[in-house]
């Protein structure tokens, strides 16, 4: 059996780590104190086993885990992490938000079980990592043990991640960074030309850049369902002209990005007789299947499905969606393959699509979703958006900022926003509050809110632009990932801290202009530290409108009355 050690910065703690398999370990020489490094290679599936002691740790932050927090136990921590679904990575975190181990294994992994829990019988915390799918049969283990900000610690990986990726890393157009419209909330699969273009006209109006057209475009059916998805052909009845359409939405001056579910083929579609034995399995009762692309055939198929909407109809770019359908975890036998695993086959599509979609247009948008996070899909896509969460500012903030914390320069989009037309002025602002560290996408109808709705809405669009430097390339610092994030800092030229359930917010010596986003339920926001000489201060309400303005000299302990969905800013005079 093999072995490697492990050792904390100051020497105290120490362990011996196993590794089950036919396996090469070695160690680098240390760059950063407290930073191991281990290069393995392997023959085969290996798994490596230690046991690291995180007394005060009070969640696991993990690349997907929703809405759960908490520290699990070993025998219930296992995840099986592919190329199109989460990331190999993992961070035990203490009260004070640091970072008291964090782990992580190279971008070359494309699938591994990853497991990281309470043991009972010894009270410390079981490392389990098993790899069965490595580019090139080597990989890194890489072991924090500094206890920095947990932000900071997961900064660090995502730095090697870059690193060893280098130039194989998809370029992001700056478009990526800017508030785009999404069809999905607003018309779900009653989507037609119609529509969009009435969105797009209104979307611009409000600043978007693009316009996403979701799912429906490809079928009269309207249930919800997948049974006709596989042809990837316009309906005649919706839209019987995509390409003039397309170039409609051109006019209006947006980019247009095309919905598609490339894994998911339907007993109703045209392809379905051609392609059905070459399946992975069912997904939805007998209806919908999910096409194993370890199959050369499934790949020519799929790569002229994903190339027609940008040559033949002009569209800027693809919303690829379902592609966690691909992490099927017992693949049937696949004598007639030409790729070993379906990591690899989905891979080798990918390429194949952005390498074409790149030659017709260099600056293609291409949309993915939480969870597919893994860093092997950076070479791919160029934005990534939060996972589901109609109508929930809690979890969009939650998902969104977990995929920042996780997704180096990539840029990173909210779930589409919305509301109940009769929703009062706050709660429209806190959905744009809660999204506030991400880029905007929306889905209501624009051209048919309230004049009250239409100040917020036209506010946020603004803040979030005007502030976008600070809120998407800033440093980012949110607290208390146990509690959903209390509270989030973005320091840049400026300093912007959204408060959620944590009104105190702490000024730094290098704060010298802050502004505060009460995302909260109180109206008041505790401030320390912001003098000690005078400040201006101008608070806003939730549309924008001033409250009020003023010089003062605050008091170590400051109590300034926000508005609920309000904004105040302080500048150090």
């Amino acid at each position: 059996m093999t072995t490697f050690e492990i050792r904390s910065p100051d020497g105290r703690t120490h362990r011996t780590g196993t590794i089950d398999g036919t396996a090469t370990v070695t160690e680098r020489p240390a760059v950063e104190p407290g930073v191991l490094r281990y290069d393995v290679a392997v023959d085969g599936p290996v798994t490596l086993r230690w046991t690291w002691p995180a007394e005060t740790a009070v969640t696991l932050w993990r690349a997907t885990q929703g809405s759960r927090r908490e520290l699990p136990i070993d025998w219930g921590s296992h995840r099986d992490v592919r190329s199109v679904r989460s990331a190999p990575v993992a961070a035990l975190v203490d009260a004070q938000d640091r970072s008291l181990s964090t782990i992580s294994l190279s971008a070359s992994v494309r699938g591994c079980d990853f497991a990281v829990g309470v043991n009972e019988e010894t009270a410390e915390q079981l490392i389990e990592l098993t790899v069965d799918d490595v580019e090139a049969r080597r990989f890194t283990l890489r072991i924090d043990l500094r206890e920095l900000h947990f932000a900071e610690a997961l900064r660090g990986v995502t730095a090697e991640w870059t690193t060893e990726l280098g130039d194989r890393i998809a370029p992001v157009p700056s478009v990526a960074r800017e508030a785009m419209y999404s069809t999905w909330y607003s018309d779900h699969q009653h989507v037609s030309a119609e529509s969009v273009e009435r969105h797009a006209r209104a979307g611009a109006s409000y600043g978007c850049t693009a316009v996403i057209v979701d799912d429906g475009w490809q079928t009269d059916d309207t249930a919800r369902g997948y049974a006709y998805c596989g042809d990837w052909e316009p309906t005649s009845r919706t839209f019987p002209d995509m390409a003039s359409h397309v170039r409609r939405v051109h006019e209006l001056g947006l980019r247009y990005v095309l919905w598609i579910a490339p894994p998911l083929i339907g007993v109703h579609s045209k392809s379905w007789d051609r392609l059905k034995d070459r399946i992975l399995g069912f997904a939805d009762g007998e209806v919908t299947a999910v096409l194993d692309p370890r199959y050369p055939e499934v790949r020519e198929h799929l790569l002229e499905s994903c190339i027609r909407p940008v040559r033949d109809w002009g569209a800027d770019g693809l919303k690829i969606d379902f592609i966690d359908s691909w992490a099927w975890s017992s693949p049937p036998r696949a004598p007639d393959a030409d790729c070993t695993s379906v990591d690899e086959g989905v891979e080798s599509l990918l390429q194949a699509i952005t390498t074409e979609l790149r030659k017709l247009r260099p600056d293609v948008l291409i949309e993915f979703r939480q969870d597919y996070v893994n860093p092997r899909l950076w070479q791919f896509g160029t934005f990534l958006r939060a996972g589901d969460c109609a109508m929930d500012p809690v979890e969009n903030r939650v998902r969104t900022i977990d995929s920042r914390l996780l997704a180096g320069d990539r840029a990173v989009h909210s779930d589409m926003l919305m509301w109940h037309p009769s929703a009062s002025a706050e709660n429209v602002a806190q959905q744009f509050i809660g999204a506030m560290f991400s880029t905007p996408q929306v889905s209501m109808e624009l051209d048919a809110m309230s004049p009250e709705h239409e100040r917020v809405v036209r506010y946020w669009l603004g803040f979030l632009s005007d502030h976008a430097d600070v809120l998407l390339d800033g440093v980012l610092v949110p607290s208390r990932p146990d509690a959903r994030y209390t509270q989030v800092r973005a320091v840049g030229a400026e300093t912007v801290v959204a408060v959620f359930t944590n009104p105190v917010v702490r000024v730094t010596d290098t704060d010298r202009s802050i502004v505060l986003v009460n995302g909260g339920a109180s109206s008041r926001i505790i401030v320390e530290d912001a003098g000690p000489g005078p400040v201006d201060l101008v608070v806003s309400d939730c549309s924008g409108t001033e409250v009020h303005r003023g010089r003062t000299t605050p008091p170590e302990v400051w109590a300034i009355d926000v508005p609920i969905a309000g904004v105040t800013r302080i500048e150090r005079v």
